[in-house]
């Protein structure tokens, strides 16, 4: 085991800069950025403009071209943050000190989020009551007292509704432990629990906050109510949780889904005619080599013995796999057939008898034996206990493929042992409409996510469409509640896209995603404070990352909102998140970018990076946030001028989604062609729409070198791992995020970029103008790379774990070593005056001017910040010259 406490480095670094070789140590430096600095009559450096104050003090925000615009009339970004828990509920003086902050920082929207899932004091619901519909009159005042402050700052809410939620016996509910987790799924359709889902909305919706005077209905400063947060019917099915539910929860469902059918068929023959089966198999079995055929596989640290033992159900041959050590990824250890022959539209049966010790979740499917690797239909996932059970399978795959393989995956995760015996693939036919079953009687039975494969295309078919059908009507009766019953103002989200359908989100004001770079992992238990693990990787060198996801997901002709974002700590690159989402945001023309998040707890009074997600003690990441804002809610960062567009009709869209079994996760883009460079590149967009389009697509290129931005003010490089960035070069916001081999970085407008050695070759350098001033023009400077915090104790050398070990604060931060040459002539940077130089303390004040870092060297203006420079953050200040223009009207 590594244990790493202090990091000291000594490096020597040879710097050709006027004949000089600086030899020199260097520590990270601990570092704060104080919780309660709230100080924007004279904000110093962090001087961030564009902000309405009060929030919404013109009006509602509204959508005018597919895009946000405040009540005056002016586009409107959202640079937010979450709160959770009892994060939202500070006490009125923690209140007044937080919003003081976010506005600091750039914060210009809090969405308030699981305010529902908990009792007070973490959440809204009254604690001792028998229900969860009285709310807590304490935290309700937290609350609203919280609002009035950030409205006050400037900042606007987005208020969530549903989000964790559990119905309770109290209710009116029987059998809710065996509920989904949240009701996922069932709060789509079930009656009972779309009535409290309204009555929770009235309640708190035409609250009056005693602070603003304003019902939350009629307050400008809420700029968005979100219905559900992370729930779908569709996917609710597909991930299997509806068939583990009391049939009387099912029964709701199954009367929609007949409805449906008397709609669409009228008689019980048109329906039958229409699922009769298609494609009959001839019952041939294709596992021919029985248990002689498998393949074991280990894959990097995944490890494992398998052989054939004895010891079957009945004493029979049986396949024995013993784990000995946990991959990366849970597919790290498996056991696949190959060299099967497979037909598109073919149903094929598989059966296994399968016993674990101890229980554990496998993943039973098939897929290419070979390049792409793709599935050929989706996966089931079973949970095997320490009993003897024999599991079904059906798989209908998506093409021909003559070298197909099955796999039984999902071993790499969770060390012991697994047994496999009486193994059986067949060819064979699918079901129909079963007798006895009609639509007059109203008996047809709903399709669980178990039987779907063995069901015909067209019942299949019909399926996935009615439960994209319902939960848009889902969508549809929650908006006009809100809109008509309770006379909301604000904008509308329904839930987040991979959880609910494109179709369904069609039905609110705007769309909105979800992402995560390297989310917690957890092998055994979820959400376990100890057994867990984050790789440690940046996104900068990974391509089919979460950026590019979400650029590929972006909906034309809909404001588009990204309200969860995070490199979870802790990462030792997790500082990347913000600039790297503000910049491709601006490019790619979002309206809102939402970090998750400011603080799960009211303890606003801690100093360390003490879990996951939250940045109010992050330093690395709060630091960030000023060039964030800039880049985004400014527009430093230019929108793309030219866009990469794909044109699908809801029918097509439902085709895919029916092709992937229901899954939400395929890319309905990259399925139509387009690569996912092209989102470097280019604004990327889904059309929907019912006729589609010709489009002239813009060129791009596919190779991962040098994708530059179309407004050549990005340019993101993967030629290799060590070397890979993302360069800044807007007019008014500079920089690289990445590995720093290859340095020095043309930065544009005659700015070139030198990085010294660090700890990780990596660093994150954020350059950003702020305001033009008497003494002249101020930028800032965020330079920073690895961090950690006080006494963290790492469990392995890749440091992706500290369990329950993360230390104290104040976090320690690496400061970065660089040199910034301005070019001699025409660059507005540079100015034959020169310019001055301040390390700034932790609230972004100058604590100490700098000498002797500003040279001319042939002309140009050198920033040496090169030998050993024990700051985080600088102000410069380029000295005014008569002979230079204004540098804020670039």
């Amino acid at each position: 085991m590594f244990f790493y406490k202090k990091y000291t480095v000594f490096y020597i670094i040879t710097i050709l800069f006027i004949g000089i070789n600086a030899v020199f140590s260097k520590e990270l430096i601990p570092f704060s950025l104080p919780w309660n600095d709230n100080n924007t009559a004279d904000p110093g450096i962090l001087n961030l403009d564009g902000r309405d104050i009060p929030a919404g003090k013109d009006g509602f925000m509204h959508i005018l071209d597919g895009h946000f615009f405040d009540g005056a009339g002016k586009r409107l970004r959202l640079l937010g943050v979450n709160t959770s828990f009892s994060g939202n509920y500070p006490t009125h003086k923690q209140a007044e000190y937080v919003a003081g902050r976010m506005a600091k920082y750039g914060i210009n929207c809090v969405r308030f989020h699981h305010t529902d899932t908990s009792r007070a004091p973490r959440g809204i619901w009254k604690s001792g009551a028998p229900d969860k519909q009285t709310l807590d009159p304490d935290n309700l005042d937290r609350m609203d007292y919280f609002i009035y402050m950030l409205k006050k700052y400037g900042i606007y809410a987005d208020i969530n509704l549903k989000i964790g939620r559990e119905v309770v016996e109290g209710d009116g509910f029987t059998d809710v432990d065996k509920l989904p987790t949240y009701d996922k799924g069932p709060d789509h359709y079930f009656p009972r629990m779309i009535e409290l889902q309204k009555n929770y909305a009235r309640d708190l919706l035409t609250h009056l906050n005693p602070y603003t005077g304003n019902k939350y209905v009629d307050e400008p400063a809420v700029a968005i109510v979100e219905i559900n947060n992370e729930s779908g019917l569709v996917r609710a099915w597909s991930n299997s949780d509806l068939d583990k539910m009391p049939g009387k929860y099912i029964e709701p469902l199954q009367n929609d889904w007949n409805d449906y059918l008397k709609t669409k068929y009228q008689d019980t023959e048109s329906l039958r005619q229409a699922w009769a089966p298609d494609n009959p198999g001839g019952g041939q079995e294709l596992l021919s080599r029985s248990l002689n055929g498998w393949t074991f596989q280990q894959i990097e640290q995944g490890k494992g013995t398998w052989k054939i033992v004895p010891e079957g159900p009945e004493g029979q041959d049986a396949i024995r796999v013993d784990v000995t050590a946990v991959g990366r990824e849970s597919w790290h250890v498996q056991m696949y057939y190959q060299n099967l022959a497979l037909q598109n539209g073919g149903f094929y049966k598989v059966s296994m008898r399968l016993r674990a010790e101890p229980a554990r979740t496998v993943s039973v499917g098939i897929k290419m034996n070979h390049d792409p690797w793709e599935n050929l239909d989706s996966t089931a996932t079973v949970e095997i206990t320490d009993q003897w059970k024999t599991y079904e399978f059906a798989f209908t795959p998506s093409q021909d493929d003559s070298n197909a393989r099955l796999s039984i995956s999902g071993l790499g995760n969770k060390l012991g042992t697994l047994w496999v015996s009486d193994l059986s693939m067949i060819s064979s036919s699918p079901d129909g409409l079963p007798q006895g079953q009609d639509i007059q009687s109203k008996n047809i039975a709903w399709v669980s996510r178990k039987s779907f494969g063995e069901n015909s295309i067209a019942k299949k078919r019909d399926w996935i469409d009615f439960l994209v059908q319902r939960e848009s009507e889902y969508y549809r009766d929650m908006n006009q509640y809100l809109k008509n019953d309770l006379k909301l103002k604000s904008m509308i989200a329904g839930t987040q896209l991979n959880f609910g359908s494109v179709a369904s989100q069609l039905e609110n004001d705007f769309i909105d995603i979800h992402g995560y770079w390297q989310h917690p992992r957890f092998p055994n238990k979820s959400w376990d404070s100890i057994d867990w693990y984050v790789n440690n990787v940046s996104m900068v060198s990974a391509e089919n990352n979460t950026l590019e996801r979400l650029m590929m997901s972006r909906v034309a002709g809909q404001p588009y909102t990204c309200t969860e974002y995070n490199h979870p700590a802790p990462m030792t690159y997790s500082s990347e998140a913000i600039p790297l989402l503000a910049a491709y945001a601006a490019f790619q023309d979002w309206d809102g970018i939402f970090l998750y998040s400011y603080s799960h707890g009211n303890d606003y009074e801690r100093k360390s990076i003490n879990n996951f997600f939250d940045i109010y003690g992050h330093t690395p990441k709060m630091m960030a946030m000023p060039a964030a804002f800039n880049m985004f809610v400014r527009g430093d960062i230019a929108a793309g001028r030219e866009t990469v567009t794909a044109t699908i009709s809801k029918s097509q869209y439902n085709d895919q989604l029916f092709n992937n079994n229901g899954n939400l996760g395929f890319r309905p883009m990259m399925d139509m062609g387009i690569d996912a460079a092209a989102s470097y590149q280019h604004k990327t967009a889904l059309r929907i729409s019912d006729a589609p389009q010709e489009t002239s697509n813009p060129d791009y290129q596919t190779t991962r070198r040098n994708m530059a931005s179309d407004t050549g003010e990005l340019l993101w490089n993967q030629d290799s791992e060590s070397n890979s960035h993302v360069l800044y070069r807007a007019a008014k916001t500079k920089g690289i995020t990445g590995f720093v081999k290859d340095s020095p970085f043309d930065l544009g407008h005659g700015m070139q970029l030198e990085v010294g050695e660090t700890i990780q070759n990596w660093a994150n350098v954020l350059l950003t103008y702020i305001e033009e001033r008497d003494e002249g023009y101020v930028w800032l400077l965020a330079a920073t790379g690895y961090h950690e915090n006080q006494g963290m104790i790492w469990k392995d050398e890749e440091k992706t774990s500290v369990g329950n070990n993360w230390g104290e604060g104040p976090p320690l931060v690496e400061p970065i070593p660089l040199r910034l040459t301005i070019a001699a002539s025409g660059n507005p940077f540079y100015t034959n005056t020169g310019a001055r130089i301040f390390a700034l303390n932790n609230v972004a004040e100058p604590e100490k001017e700098l000498d002797n870092v500003v040279h001319t060297q042939n002309g140009d203006l050198v920033i040496n910040l090169m030998n050993d420079p024990k700051v985080l953050w600088y102000k410069i200040v380029f000295l005014k010259d008569a002979e230079v223009g204004d540098c804020g009207e670039l």
